[in-house]
């Protein structure tokens, strides 16, 4: 049975700031196509695929906001997904990130628990399931994101957790499923959403995080030292009010750039890597209106990633085409899906070689599969991306 209700996490709240309508180029045809949908807990948010059970097909996990819970969904790798399987959680789960903390070669999970300011581990039982260890971890106050890496390079997955009160905290873990207890760092503003790469090729793991609220707001990079430890960056622009934050080499040069969205100012921000442990912001862009999640992908075959962006209140998904150079093409291309569309992550779930979808839809209790069509250079000629104000 489908379920609606669902529990709002209000995070920041702002007001909106109106951009005057860009001049609307030639709308190009959808990219997918909506093929399979399948029945999640309620208020379905934060989604991520791999292939848990390695059996060479992707899988999805999406937790449950509204449920106490997170659902997992086998891969069939035709497009297809079996009924759920779910499993409880603390209260208000809004994140979930995988790794292989127990180092037995499959993916477990570690789920975020908003509201009861915990993170539950739950360990893959190889069989098509997990299994909650017993410890809670307690990341600190108000925690609103994490994300899982190996930070002092000794082979066990650790934690970065995002906190509301100008902190992001660092867990190490044991190797078993455990961790140490946290060690938080100061950030230059309220941290958001962050996302791990090594953005100055020292071979160490770096922690970008995006960081808004009323005070500073773009982007800071917390230096891995491959110790655990950090160097944490200045603050550098990437958006007006940066919520998410995603990895993009958005100008083919090797390193990796950043693509913040601002949801409540309907903005895009790319972030050039510089090279040189700096980075530029370029003037926002439009990717839909309220942006939220985004997925990157070469969803053309052309060299270049693009990215997708769930655009809650328009019940759409719009995919904005790179172009090489950190700019993107507009209008963005609309892909109308279920109610409130919320996470969103990329993957080839039917086997074919392109490159799909999956978004989940907070308002119906869904997840929407969106199917690559098999275009040949859909736009040879992109318009311009207009300059928001």
């Amino acid at each position: 049975m489908k379920k609606y209700l669902f529990s709002g996490v209000l995070l920041l709240a702002f007001f909106l700031i109106g951009c005057p309508e860009p001049k609307v180029q030639k709308k190009m045809p959808p990219l997918f196509v909506l093929s399979f949908t399948i029945e999640t807990g309620a208020a379905p948010s934060f989604l991520i695929t791999d292939d848990f059970n390695r059996d060479g097909k992707l899988d999805l996990v999406v937790v449950n906001s509204g449920g106490k819970s997170f659902s997992f969904f086998k891969g069939n790798g035709d497009g297809t997904f079996k009924d759920q399987k779910v499993f409880a959680t603390g209260q208000d789960p809004i994140c979930v990130a995988a790794a292989d903390f127990n180092r037995d070669g499959y993916l477990d999970l570690a789920i975020l628990d908003y509201a009861d300011q915990d993170i539950r581990i739950f360990m893959n039982t190889r069989l098509g399931g997990f299994r909650q260890i017993k410890t809670k971890i307690n990341a600190g106050r108000i925690p609103l994101n994490l994300t899982a890496g190996d930070f002092n390079e000794d082979g066990f997955p650790d934690l970065a957790v995002t906190l509301r009160f100008h902190k992001v905290s660092i867990m190490l873990g044991k190797g078993n499923g455990k961790f140490k207890a946290a060690k938080s760092m100061p950030m230059k503003g309220q941290p958001t959403g962050l996302v791990l790469g090594d953005y100055n090729h020292d071979k160490h793991v770096d922690i970008a995080v995006a960081v808004a609220g009323s005070g500073n707001r773009g982007i800071q990079i917390l230096w891995g030292k491959g110790d655990g430890e950090f160097n944490p960056s200045k603050l550098f622009k990437g958006g007006g009010q940066p919520l998410t934050i995603v990895n993009i080499d958005a100008n083919i040069d090797g390193y990796d750039d950043l693509v913040t969205s601002s949801n409540p100012l309907h903005a895009m921000t790319t972030v050039i890597n510089n090279k040189d442990e700096t980075f530029t912001g370029l003037t926002d862009f439009a990717s839909g209106n309220f942006p939220k999640f985004v997925a990157v992908a070469d969803f053309t075959g052309d060299g270049i990633p693009d990215i997708a962006v769930s655009n809650p209140t328009d019940d759409v998904v719009s995919v904005s085409l790179g172009k090489g150079d950190g700019t993107f093409t507009y209008p963005p291309i609309y892909h109308h899906v279920e109610q409130h569309p919320q996470g969103i992550v990329a993957g080839d779930f039917n086997g074919d070689g392109l490159i799909d979808l999956a978004v989940s839809c907070r308002d119906e209790g869904t997840i929407n599969i969106l199917i690559k069509r098999n275009m040949v250079n859909p736009n040879p000629n992109p318009p311009d991306t207009p300059k928001m104000t």
